[in-house]
């Protein structure tokens, strides 16, 4: 069995590990930057054409809802702002390096849809707590799992036995995977966003989202990823073997004061209603998927 110093390893090193196209972490540093304009964030993006069809296929879609048809990449930043643009190019870089095709270990749809909801429902409650909603927590709840992703891509074994140990005891995923690896696809996932220069504030998030008890640098975020992953676990109708025995964390609830059964059960009602919508009329990861 391969140690945790030697996963780590392997999963910085392998393939020099999947690390975000330059042009797109260009593109984050300049959203990031205050003095950016519209108008040379623009201009980066158009210059590379794919990324332009790319990220304007994605605008268009009803996932953002614009009533209006946007044909450029400076309409795109107008209308759906700096923090949208941003959430649709990790998104394009995070399917280019990390999609594999579905087989009877792993369903790739269901998982884009599951880091969808996730993003989607860590947005909306973190405006229903008066959390100060950016971006990130969009992409935060979108990337908490890619640690999976790098599991399911480049061990994909070692994925196969826990994913078999999950189908066949009462193990949590987790479990399996400490009892195959020693190591957790939280802290896989925090690695590679340790690879991407990600904010220390989303690696935190990505490797504490079970562990909400452990973050400091940002606990708020990690406890609204914690809750939304759980809250699309419920909603969705197909079990997720990596989600299997997935709870609200007390530490959590603590954080974002939401002990309250009724009202969690009122936030789950309103959730799966929006989520409902919008991924039976659309899947931004499924449309660059087929790009």
């Amino acid at each position: 069995m391969l140690t945790p110093e030697q996963i780590q390893e392997r999963v910085k090193t392998i393939i020099q590990l999947p690390a975000l196209p330059a042009l797109a972490l260009e593109v984050v540093e300049m959203v990031d930057n205050p003095k950016t304009s519209a108008q040379q964030l623009g201009r980066l993006i158009s210059a590379d054409s794919a990324l332009t069809g790319k990220v304007l296929k994605i605008a268009n879609s009803p996932f953002y809802g614009f009533p209006k048809k946007i044909s450029t990449v400076d309409f795109a930043i107008i209308v759906l702002g700096f923090d949208a643009l941003k959430e649709i190019v990790i998104s394009i870089a995070l399917v280019s390096t990390l999609q594999r095709k579905t087989d009877t270990y792993f369903n790739t749809q269901l998982f884009w849809d599951h880091s969808i909801a996730t993003g989607v429902i860590a947005r909306r409650l973190a405006r229903d707590i008066g959390y100060r909603v950016t971006g990130e927590v969009f992409v935060a709840g979108l990337l908490h799992d890619m640690g999976i992703s790098v599991l399911n891509k480049y061990f994909s074994s070692e994925f196969h036995r826990i994913i078999e140990i999950v189908r066949e005891s009462n193990l949590t995923f987790h479990d399996a995977e400490e009892s195959v690896l020693g190591v957790s696809h939280s802290e896989i996932g925090g690695w590679l966003g340790e690879r991407w220069n990600l904010p220390d504030h989303l690696v935190e998030a990505i490797k504490f989202h079970h562990q909400p008890a452990k973050a400091v640098i940002n606990p708020q975020l990690v406890a609204i990823i914690n809750c939304a992953d759980v809250f699309a676990n419920q909603i969705n109708t197909e079990e997720l073997e990596y989600d299997k025995g997935a709870t609200f964390d007390d530490a959590a609830l603590d954080v974002l004061n939401l002990h309250d059964e009724n009202l969690l059960q009122e936030y789950k009602n309103q959730y799966s209603e929006t989520i409902q919508n919008d991924l039976k009329e659309t899947s931004i990861l499924s449309h660059l998927a087929a790009m």
